[in-house]
């Protein structure tokens, strides 16, 4: 194969590929654009999310009308005028490559004048080529027009996510703008309509207010720290004021917004004792270092950094987090109660404490002085008060209900009539023996699902009701005997599979049972959550959420799936937002929705190393056998295995 040279047409969208990867793209190099020019006051206009055009208008320097066609020639820039100068950064653009990069694969109109100056300069430039240069009269400052984008690259274009999912992308590069820069007043429009109005504050916790909303603003800490040449300043939310993800974590070096894993890292780090697990902290930080000591040349979108002295980063992080932190509780937590403590003693504790064997009705725990909670088997049942959507649905199967104290299940299209009383009956029966097979369903028994195949888990056709179960080991698997078999169970899996089913059972008929709230949960999104839940409202609702607009960016959740009522409705919507997040809103409708249910059936499944009452086991092996597939949970990992008598003799030598 011969060796030729790419034409130049070529060789400028291959550019714009590594820079131009959506609207969003575009609209960070505009502000940014903006900013270096000294703006006060910007105007971002988006019509369909910045999917069909954007506009960013800036009362910045404006340019010289000879300068406006360079700006256009690739490796044009004020900004440098020696190699050196790459490593002295401070400001956000250098390398002349963003207008260039854009006009390759749209249309670009620009407008600029000097405040000095008597008439402005327009140019409009398409596919890399100049289509029209002329004077203009226009106001100090810039305004850039960008349509038609990707149009002349359709397979990037075919990759664009929804109206709202691209939307809610040029929205948080808007976000993190107007975090770093809290003295520029910012106006965001939508097809015309105003989605934000920014004024400009001195004060950066102010700012996070207005963006990031009244809860994280009303719980700030302030974070304050100095290190030699280094310094951080910023503010991190209270332990109580938490997310489901990282994405609330806004970190800026030198004013540039970053994605660090080395910096994210030493913010979990602090905060690792005083939030929940899987939980995550607001944080918006500065650091400033010195512009020599950090490379931002290794990301074509300069998201990513390279820190010549990380070790002092993140220790300069760390220490300052804690210290902000010591106001709600003492740095030293979860470190050994004295100076002197073995760290292997510390390390064994922890290990004992996900230890704990269930047998029988006497729980044995290896730790010494360690006692069991009652657990209420109302964690299992559908809330009383739920109601079913559809007024047709009459026998709604509700997996793991309380039973009714007889040896079949409870009639699920009376959930309300479980009461605390028939709980314990249950579990006392349960406790009487570790035999239960008086919980199998027989053909015909009230909550039967009448219209599915009664598949059995296994291959044998193995009911795990008709089990012995042995116990519980580390809080976490079921241990069961199946004739010369020992079968092992995860509680999460399975619960989650049951869950998953029943969830996907009523969205499919439209007859989700729901569990309306006494009070709605009032809850404050950004601009951009805000569009990707209103577009998605009819989803949440197929679900079992029901949500509606309550004033500016602020919804109200209605009602829970009752098969989750127990839990916190804000978490169920932050872990709804995550996976459109995440995942885009790419897909069918079956396929999102799928996503969605699958998500709040892991949320709402009885967690890894959480004791089960023998009555709360019988209920989930019940459960279990009536569904028509249960070897594995949503996410494809194995509800059971089985270790036969022969693999057993193996382990032990005895073949």
């Amino acid at each position: 194969m011969k060796i030729h040279l790419l034409p130049p047409e070529l060789t400028h969208k291959i550019a714009a590929g590594e820079v131009i990867e959506r609207p969003a793209s575009i609209l960070k190099e505009l502000l940014e654009n903006s900013l270096d020019a000294g703006a006060t006051v910007l105007q971002v206009e988006l019509v369909k999310g910045g999917c069909a055009s954007l506009r960013v208008t800036d009362n910045g320097a404006g340019m010289a009308p000879a300068d406006v066609p360079l700006a256009f020639q690739r490796h044009a820039t004020s900004k440098l005028t020696e190699f050196d100068d790459l490593y002295r950064l401070r400001t956000f653009g250098f390398r002349g490559e963003a207008l260039p990069s854009i006009a390759a694969v749209a249309r670009i109109e620009l407008t600029s004048r000097e405040p000095e100056a008597l008439a402005g300069t327009m140019i409009v430039v398409e596919n890399g080529r100049t289509e029209e240069l002329r004077e203009a009269g226009c106001p100090a400052g810039t305004a850039i027009s960008v349509s038609r984008i990707f149009e002349n690259v359709p397979v990037r274009k075919k990759f664009l996510k929804s109206e709202a999912t691209e939307q809610g992308a040029c929205l948080e590069a808007v976000t993190r703008l107007a975090l770093a820069h809290p003295g520029v007043k910012i106006r965001v429009l939508n097809n015309g309509r105003p989605l934000w109005d920014l004024p400009a504050t001195a004060e950066g916790g102010e700012r996070i207010a207005m963006v990031l909303g009244k809860e994280v603003g009303a719980g700030l800490l302030k974070v304050t720290g100095v290190r030699e040449e280094l310094s951080l300043a910023g503010w991190i939310s209270r332990p109580e004021v938490t997310r489901a993800n990282g994405q609330g974590i806004y970190c800026f070096v030198n004013g540039r917004y970053i994605r660090d894993a080395l910096v994210n890292h030493a913010v979990l780090t602090a905060c690792r004792n005083l939030i929940p697990s899987r939980r995550y902290p607001v944080a918006v930080l500065f650091l400033t270092v010195p512009a020599g000591d950090v490379d931002v040349n290794v990301h074509p979108a300069k998201l990513e950094v390279r820190f010549r002295n990380p070790r002092a980063i993140y220790g300069l992080v760390v220490e300052s987090l804690l210290a902000a932190l010591a106001v709600v509780a003492p740095v030293t937590t979860g470190l050994p109660a004295t100076p002197d403590a073995p760290a292997y003693q510390t390390r064994m504790e922890e290990a004992l404490k996900r230890y704990t064997l269930f047998g029988g009705t006497k729980k044995t725990s290896y730790r010494p002085g360690a006692s069991t909670p009652h657990r209420s088997g109302l964690l299992f049942g559908t809330p009383g008060g739920a109601r079913h959507r559809s007024e047709g649905e009459t026998n709604i199967y509700s997996p793991i209900a309380a039973g009714s104290g007889e040896d079949q299940p409870a009639p699920a299209s009376s959930p309300q009539s479980e009461t605390a009383t028939e709980n314990k009956a249950l579990a006392d029966k349960a406790a009487a023996s570790t035999k239960l097979e008086n919980f199998v369903p027989h053909p015909g028994a009230p909550g039967t699902d009448r219209h599915s195949p009664p598949a059995m888990p296994s291959p044998e056709a193995m009911s795990f009701a008709r089990m012995t179960f042995l116990g519980q080991t580390g809080g976490t698997y079921l241990v069961f005997s199946h004739e010369n078999s020992l079968v092992l169970v995860d509680q999460h899996a399975a619960h989650e599979r049951i869950l998953y089913e029943e969830l996907r059972r009523g969205a499919g008929k439209g007859s989700m049972a729901v569990q309306p709230l006494l009070l709605p949960e009032v809850v404050a999104l950004s601009p951009g959550h805000y569009g990707l839940l209103m577009e998605h409202r009819d989803l949440l609702r197929e679900a079992g959420l029901e949500v509606e607009p309550f004033g500016g960016h602020t919804v109200a959740v209605r009602s829970l799936p009752a098969l989750l009522g127990q839990l916190n409705p804000r978490q169920l919507l932050e872990e709804f937002l995550e996976q459109l997040t995440e995942e885009g809103a790419a897909g069918s409708w079956p396929e999102r929705r799928e996503r969605v249910l699958i998500s709040l059936a892991c949320r709402g499944a009885v967690k890894a190393g959480q004791p089960l009452t023998e009555g709360e086991v019988a209920r989930l092996c019940r459960d279990l056998d009536r569904l028509p597939f249960a070897g594995t949970c949503p996410h494809g990992r194995p509800v059971w295995i089985v270790l036969t008598a022969k693999q057993l003799a193996g382990m032990f030598k005895r073949t």
